[in-house]
């Protein structure tokens, strides 16, 4: 059996390959940071890595100028993940993206998208606790002359941790399906209508 400490590397392995693997797919569409000096402009992509957090962030001049990030902690019990949006935009709706979150993770949570016979059965909540309310699962980090940073906390249910670990595939999928490409989206329509 593996300790949580192991748990947790194996988990944070997942959470970098799903960013990696985003940033190979998007570069060829953005100036990175290695086109950016044989160019000689700014990058429009970059990748970072800190602790256990993974980001990817996009930036063209007036345009665009976003950071999500994907990373896992640990608590006492429980191993959660975490996935954020930096947001720099004047008069982004805070209210309308919480909104848009409830409404996304209220209605999929008892989802069971698995036809995995050992996975058939579970709903996402089942998988993992997200409730999308604002100081519950949603934190909102706001700074001055910084990025603001929502974040949101999806806690693992820790009796099914060693069935996800055993499936790394299925635990991928979750983590990429439930807890980053929703956030991507809502982000995305929130920051159009903003």
């Amino acid at each position: 059996m593996l300790s949580k400490e192991e748990k947790l590397k194996q988990f944070e392995q997942i959470t970098r390959r799903i960013v990696m693997d985003w940033y190979e797919r998007v570069k060829q569409s953005y100036v990175t940071v290695e086109d950016s000096r044989d160019l000689g402009v700014e990058p429009e992509l970059k990748y970072f890595h800190r602790a256990m957090t993974h980001r990817i962030k996009f930036s063209r001049q007036k345009e665009l100028d976003v950071t999500y990030g994907l990373g896992v902690s640990r608590t006492d019990e429980q191993i959660v993940v975490e996935s954020s949006v930096n947001n720099k935009s004047e008069g982004f709706d805070y209210e309308g993206f919480v909104n848009g979150l409830k409404f996304h993770y209220w209605r999929s949570r008892n989802e069971k998208p698995w036809t995995h016979p050992d996975f058939d059965h579970f709903t996402y909540e089942d998988l993992l606790l997200f409730e999308p309310v604002m100081g519950k699962s949603v934190g909102l980090d706001k700074r001055k002359d910084k990025a603001d940073i929502i974040r949101l906390h999806f806690e693992v249910n820790p009796q099914h941790e060693d069935i996800l670990l055993g499936r790394k595939d299925i635990l991928r999928d979750l983590i990429e399906d439930y807890c980053l490409a929703p956030v991507k989206r809502i982000y995305a329509e929130s920051y159009r209508g903003s």
